[in-house]
């Protein structure tokens, strides 16, 4: 495990630290993270586990967690989560970012082959 502070987190770290820390139990956070590192489910079912690429995964963290989520700049995004900041190229890293700042903090342990 790598310490990575948040606002550098991009693709598969990000991915990964939003798995662990949006959702509620445990047990789901765990199945997640294991589909970032490995691309499948325990079953064997192809999964891709990416909310800041993907709207249909990363749009339902939005619609659940997301106070505040602007264009700051002509290729800037900002958004809010319990107060915490999330800034990035688009609104799903963005709103990833501010996920993971709210529940894990401003820097993240990742596996190192994830950074």
């Amino acid at each position: 495990m790598i310490e990575v502070k948040n606002a550098d987190l991009v693709g598969r770290a990000l991915d990964w630290a939003v798995a662990g820390g949006a959702s509620d139990t445990p047990y789901w956070a765990r199945m997640f993270q294991l589909c970032v590192l490995t691309g499948k489910t325990h079953g064997g079912i192809d999964f891709k586990y990416a909310p800041s690429e993907c709207w249909s995964q990363g749009g339902l963290l939005i619609d659940k967690h997301l106070l505040s989520l602007k264009m700051t700049g002509t290729e800037t995004w900002a958004a809010i989560v319990e107060g915490c900041n999330g800034i990035g190229p688009t609104p799903l890293i963005a709103a990833c970012r501010a996920i993971v700042a709210a529940k894990l903090g401003g820097v993240i342990s990742v596996p190192a082959e994830l950074a």
